[in-house]
């Protein structure tokens, strides 16, 4: 893969095809048949048109208060894996970590110890390339987790019904919830709005919920900026869809609903106060839930039950965007001649009369920020006018 625009853009290597058409097969930018996928996975149509097939809804946490601490929200993506692999449940793990060498590009890799998982953990809010990683998978023995945003595991499970040799080795599919990722210009654009060069280590969460960006500079400096909640975060100006891929707002999976768990931030009433985090957690298919209660039973992380309600208000107004807004925003993309990937089902015309403006919003931000003129006037922005131009569109999402 080359990158391109501030993302991964394919490239066909001529030498190496054999035409075999897995890639197109596999892509979920050209289709997702979430009907097939759903009967496949859960033997199902989900009842949830919101959050997809599940079994049970927690919030819960890491009962390891270091990697609660340290991670993004609550620490279950790192503790599962942790446990997983401790137990000989798994042999290895496909996650990311920022490069030691380019600590502002991401580097997917198979963890196989304790400090690799750990290493991997926290938030990335930038592209990653997590199919460079699935080759490893297909050619070592041993039983694997994956972990990754909705597009990654919808290609995942689309790639595991045409090589049924990667469906045996994946046995846990973890699927951390998105609203949309940001491309590599969007970070770069916060550096230089923070004037910060040299960067030798970037976290973009951490040290607590809901956490802080951690950028670490050459002379051993280190810079801490707030994720959300202040008038100096940085937080809104992803929010609003600014350096956003185009391909996001193409994509109806808030929830990550093809996982076996799914976890994210659990932005409740209840939790606000809570600076170690908690995370809501869907699991979806038996696996999934089994190793939960397995975990809890040793006392490696905390569960508590909760209606699905609660994962759709914790994740308002992220689900309206991709659910009720999605006939909009694809209606608005073939207008303008984009090519957009086949979904079955089709989104349903939904959505209050809001809907096609909130459509606008995000292709319009998109468009001014990967227009180098356009970007220029974004840097005299102050970081608490992106927070009041965010409130605006999360008005509409919420009117």
């Amino acid at each position: 893969m080359c990158s391109l625009n501030g993302v991964y853009v394919p490239e066909v290597r001529d030498e190496r095809c054999v035409r075999c058409r897995i890639c197109i097969r596999s892509c979920p930018g050209h289709s997702v048949d979430f009907a097939r996928l759903n009967l496949e996975i859960f033997g199902r149509q989900p009842e949830n048109p919101h959050i997809g097939n599940y079994i049970e809804c927690y919030t819960g946490h890491s009962e390891n208060e270091s990697i609660r601490h340290n991670c993004s929200s609550g620490g279950l993506a790192t503790q599962i894996l942790v446990f997983a692999l401790e137990r000989g449940l798994i042999d290895g793990a496909l996650v990311v970590r920022m490069r030691q060498d380019n600590p502002l590009r991401p580097e997917p890799f198979i963890a196989r110890t304790t400090q690799d998982i750990i290493s991997a953990s926290r938030s990335k809010y930038c592209p990653v390339p997590a199919n460079e990683a699935l080759e490893q998978v297909l050619m070592e023995d041993g039983r694997f987790a994956v972990v990754g945003l909705p597009c990654h595991i919808h290609a995942i499970r689309k790639a595991e019904q045409v090589l049924p040799k990667l469906k045996e080795k994946i046995r846990m599919h973890i699927g951390l919830l998105c609203s949309h990722t940001v491309n590599f210009e969007g970070t770069k654009f916060l550096l230089r709005k923070l004037r910060v060069e040299d960067v030798v280590k970037l976290d973009y969460r951490g040290g607590g919920w809901p956490g802080s960006m951690l950028v670490q500079v050459g002379d051993g400096s280190h810079l801490t900026v707030p994720y959300v909640g202040s008038w100096n975060a940085y937080g809104p100006v992803f929010s609003s869809f600014f350096f956003t891929p185009m391909r996001c707002l193409m994509c109806p999976d808030q929830t990550n609903e093809l996982a076996d768990i799914s976890l994210g931030d659990a932005w409740l009433p209840e939790s606000k106060h809570d600076k170690s985090g908690q995370s809501i957690i869907v699991a979806r298919t038996e696996n999934g839930k089994d190793i939960l209660d397995f975990m809890s039973s040793f006392k490696a992380i905390s569960l508590r039950r909760v209606d699905s309600e609660k994962v759709e208000q914790s994740q308002e107004p992220s689900l309206r965007f991709k659910k009720d807004d999605l006939y909009y925003r694809l209606l608005l993309l073939r207008s303008l001649g984009k090519e957009t990937p086949r979904f079955n089902p089709e989104p349903d015309l939904a959505g209050s009369s809001l809907a096609l403006l909130r459509a606008i919003f995000p292709y319009v931000n998109i468009r001014v920020s990967s227009s180098k003129h356009l970007e220029s006037l974004l840097a005299h922005a102050s970081f608490s006018l992106f927070r009041l131009y965010y409130g605006i569109y999360k008005f509409l999402s919420l009117a």
